[in-house]
């Protein structure tokens, strides 16, 4: 099956609408404005300002409610409390488990196959998105962050050299990246995303296939977990700290200093 595109959501709107929020110029908690006041107000349609705003309730900014309006959700980004998650947008088509189980099997094998066949270039440009991913995060411009997010993963399915996989990543991109933004609303745990990165790459950079097999495993593993599912198939490491590397193929990346 392949999917139709979503409308692409003009990425000015959904940052202009987080940066009003991040910097209290809406107040948390507080109703936004209506739906032709604000789409008036960014110069987008309607129907576009719909979409940006189910963008940000998926990252946990806003919460929607039906015959009342948006709200801005009342608890800031960033100070370690935990908020409901929203509910998946695309459970008509898959569920949740099923997204996560089909990425835990290719990803995992597609990281495999480019730590086979990396170039050098390669691996300059997966650890600049490693550093705009982690200065995105820094600065809770959660936006950004998750389309880092998906650029580090459908790079990483390109370098796997195996069209069918990178054709897989972008006929379902849509769904992929909702699926990468849902964990983003677990505020307080979006630094353990940063960590599993810089493993993931560090491994891929070493042309090591099994540890780069091992920590995009983990890493989807983990991202499952903070949207609430729990993979059966999983590395047995899964639940552990990201230090407690026993059993990873390669020993552990160094962690030290990145935050």
């Amino acid at each position: 099956m392949i999917l139709t595109r979503r409308p692409v959501v003009p990425q000015t709107a959904v940052q202009r609408i987080q940066a009003m929020i991040l910097s209290g110029e809406i107040p948390l908690g507080t109703r936004l404005p209506s739906e032709r006041q604000l789409a008036n107000q960014l110069s987008v349609s309607r129907a576009s300002l719909r979409e940006a705003m189910s963008v940000l309730e998926t990252l946990g900014l806003v919460r929607i409610e039906h015959g009342r309006g948006t709200f801005v959700c009342e608890v800031l980004p960033g100070t370690g409390t935990a908020v409901p998650l929203p509910d998946w947008r695309f459970s008509k088509l898959y569920s949740l488990e099923e997204v996560y189980q089909l990425r835990h099997l290719a990803e995992g094998y597609a990281a495999r196959l480019a730590a086979m066949a990396i170039a050098e270039e390669e691996i300059a440009k997966l650890k600049l998105v490693v550093r705009q991913h982690k200065e995105a995060t820094r600065t809770l411009d959660f936006v950004a962050s998750s389309q880092f997010d998906f650029e580090l993963h459908h790079r990483i399915m390109l370098l796997s050299k195996n069209r069918i996989l990178a054709d897989l990543h972008e006929n379902y991109r849509t769904i992929f990246l909702e699926s990468q933004r849902l964990p983003v609303a677990r505020h307080e745990r979006v630094w353990e995303t940063v960590d599993e990165h810089e493993k993931l790459v560090q491994a891929i950079s070493r042309r090591d296939p099994e540890g780069a097999e091992y920590y995009m495993r983990l890493h989807i593993a983990r991202t499952a977990d903070r949207a609430g599912i729990a993979l059966s198939d999983t590395p047995r490491s899964a639940g552990r700290q990201a230090k407690d590397c026993s059993h990873a193929p390669s020993g552990c990346a160094n962690t030290e200093g990145i935050r």
